[in-house]
């Protein structure tokens, strides 16, 4: 069903009436920060005062456009310049294929450079996301080229649990002292590739999250998982790790609750806001990352999105 789903998301046809669905909006609000800019900055306001930071992400990957990669490289610009104007608690994150590296890496890398270029200028920390395997040492490439020119404080990395042999890429980057974002993979790939059985992934990222805590610096957990979350805290108590020594990661709109015990509890947590562009596959995502009972109580209640500022 979750396949059929997000095949029938990659349909414009579909795609169009779902997106000017008022009920269909007014779920996909819950999980994407908006239609524009200013909707999403008015999101991570509300999530600043709840005492959670924000990611902020430009939906869109895969760009075959050059117009559209370089538009796109002036958006997350202007993004990040509003962050700091605005004095929002904020990170930005990035997909190369957004900037370009599907067209030439040369353009992606001109962009890239741009927008840390900004980030360092306004002291606004950039996190490269990570896309499917046949991405994944390019793009660890590329980040180690502008952790080179820019620093850890500028830019960081992200590590996915279930790409087979990824271990080496994490040892090698927690020696450079990069900063992690632990995730256990999103897109589906081949079992040659990547792990598939979720005792497999779990496993995996179990192993990873505590040499990540031990060793990692600023390590991110991103993880909706109850079970890895009591881990990571075990691990953390365990190893006499401050709370604010890292910080767990989740998207806009899953699991609020949880996200605001663990700021009760004293941990820093972030969340994901991606906004504008086509968000019908990713809000299909996210609802699978909810339990059924609270999407049918999401449907029944209802809210409004944010207001713009």
């Amino acid at each position: 069903m979750r396949r059929l789903a997000i095949l029938l998301a990659r349909q414009s046809w579909v795609r169009k009436l779902a997106m000017s669905t008022p009920v269909v909006r007014e779920v996909a609000w819950r999980f994407v920060g908006g239609d524009d800019l200013a909707s999403a900055l008015a999101a991570i306001r509300l999530l600043n005062a709840r005492g959670i930071n924000g990611s902020l992400n430009l939906f869109g990957m895969h760009v075959h456009d050059r117009g559209e990669a370089i538009a796109a490289a002036d958006e997350i610009v202007e993004s990040l310049r509003r962050i700091h104007s605005d004095g929002l608690d904020s990170h930005a994150s990035v997909k190369l294929t957004k900037i370009g590296m599907d067209i030439d890496e040369g353009l992606c890398r001109a962009q890239l450079a741009r927008i840390l270029d900004c980030a360092a200028e306004v002291g606004i920390f950039v996190r490269i996301d990570m896309e499917e395997s046949a991405y994944v040492e390019r793009t660890i490439h590329l980040f180690e080229e502008m952790l080179d020119r820019y620093g850890s404080e500028t830019v960081g990395a992200v590590i996915q649990s279930y790409v087979r042999g990824h271990t080496d890429d994490m040892d090698r980057l927690i020696l450079r002292g990069a900063r992690i974002r632990l995730v256990k993979g999103g897109y589906r790939e081949q079992a040659d590739v990547v792990f598939r059985r979720r005792a497999d992934i779990d496993a995996s990222f179990d192993r990873d999250m505590e040499v990540l805590l031990r060793r990692g610096r600023d390590p991110a957990i991103a993880t909706h998982d109850s079970r890895a979350i009591s881990r990571a805290c075990a691990i953390q108590a365990a190893i006499g790790l401050d709370k604010d020594a890292f910080e767990f990661q989740m998207l806009y709109g899953v699991r609020p609750e949880l996200q605001a015990a663990l700021v009760r509890d004293g941990y820093r947590v972030r969340c994901y806001v991606p906004y504008g562009g086509p968000w019908l596959g990713y809000v299909i995502g996210s609802l699978r990352r909810i339990p059924g009972g609270a999407i049918r109580r999401m449907a029944s209640r209802g809210r409004r999105r944010p207001k713009t500022a």
